[in-house]
């Protein structure tokens, strides 16, 4: 992991990977707080790093961190987006807005982002996560969502738009108001790196659980959920969808290939996120010295 600190303001670019001692090309959110720790910077650009390298994708995580509050965060974002435009212009960063941010903070860097226009204009985005996520449920499942029940940890555009897409796959709604302990058949969960502890995950019900954002699940966490029999379908391939129709497109249908790869490890069972560890790795030691150091989970 290599820290790029900028030099016009107080941030920073985790770049997860590298090639003779220079950063792949990455992607990676760009967070902004009074203090944006690295560790979690790190932790964002492993996952996207494991997504990428589940599909053949030599390419790595890369997610930034500016530090600023009260008055000093329009100078701080202004000098940020100056400082970085030239990375994006040529396709050796890709970046998205996360906490702190808007999609107008980043003007800038959309113009010259070479990534197709609708994933943020249109919230396409969005939509090929709550629809690879569904596939990703489905597959986990043995291929169907059909009479299958869902609840949502969290709220917002990605369960609203898991909603629609396990609603058009025959799912339910679980009865109740839903979280963490709803009865039902799958359970997505959106929100911060690890917003699922251990005592989360104690009350889970779900026979699957399927993240809609970055590394929701601690260690702790998925330790708890296999060892009761819960299938935890890796971040990095349900969320997938957006980069491999960003970066990958030629390969084929985004939604279809996430549901694709879970397929894939179904046979796992609660083995299901180390067997996709576990060939993600297999493809990153093909063309990197050493593998990344921890995986993705919070």
């Amino acid at each position: 992991m290599k820290i790029h600190k900028l030099e016009s303001t107080d941030a920073f670019i985790a770049f997860d990977l590298d090639r003779d001692g220079d950063p792949v090309p990455s992607v990676g959110i760009s967070r902004l707080a009074r203090k944006v720790l690295q560790d979690g910077a790190k932790l964002l650009a492993r996952s996207t790093t494991y997504a990428f390298a589940s599909f053949g994708v030599q390419m790595g995580g890369g997610s930034a961190g500016i530090n600023a509050e009260g008055d000093d965060v329009d100078p701080a974002v202004a000098s940020f987006v100056d400082e970085v435009k030239e990375l994006v212009s040529s396709g050796r960063w890709a970046t998205d807005p996360g906490l702190g941010l808007t999609e107008s903070d980043l003007g800038e860097l959309r113009i010259a982002d070479p990534r197709p226009t609708e994933l943020w204009t249109d919230g396409l985005a969005v939509d090929l996560v709550g629809r690879g996520a569904a596939a990703a449920a489905a597959a986990a499942r043995g291929g169907s969502l059909t009479g299958a029940t869902w609840a949502a940890v969290g709220t917002g555009p990605l369960v609203d738009a898991v909603k629609i897409a396990v609603t058009e796959a025959g799912a339910l709604a679980a009865p109740g108001t839903g979280g963490a302990d709803a009865e039902c058949d799958v359970l997505f969960v959106a929100g911060k790196a690890g917003v699922m502890d251990h005592e989360m995950a104690e009350t889970v019900q779900a026979s699957v659980v399927v993240p809609l954002t970055a590394v929701p699940i601690t260690a702790r966490a998925h330790a708890v959920l296999s060892k009761a029999g819960r299938i935890h379908v890796p971040d990095f391939l349900s969320t997938a969808a957006p980069l491999l129709h960003a970066h990958d497109a030629d390969n084929g249908d985004p939604v279809e290939r996430v549901g694709a790869a879970v397929a894939s490890f179904a046979d796992q069972g609660t083995g299901l996120w180390m067997a996709a560890v576990a060939e993600a790795e297999a493809f990153l030691s093909t063309w990197q010295d050493d593998l990344p150091f921890g995986r993705p989970l919070a």
